[in-house]
């Protein structure tokens, strides 16, 4: 049988002037949803550089 995924998408902003930072609480937000099952698959930034699209992925139950 093929397994069956989800996908989830997340926008997180980034924080810092000239450079893409994230910050502790944008990792305790991956964290949380690690422990939910999923993983992060790609995080890309967007064109306009303050905004790093997370896509995330997990087994269907």
């Amino acid at each position: 049988m093929l397994k069956k995924w989800e996908y989830k998408i997340i926008n997180l902003k980034t924080k810092g002037v000239t450079n893409l930072v994230l910050s502790k609480d944008d990792e305790d937000k991956l964290n949380v949803l690690g422990e939910d099952g999923w993983q992060l698959v790609s995080a890309v930034p967007t064109v306009n550089g303050r905004t790093i699209c997370c896509m995330l992925m997990k087994e269907k139950e």
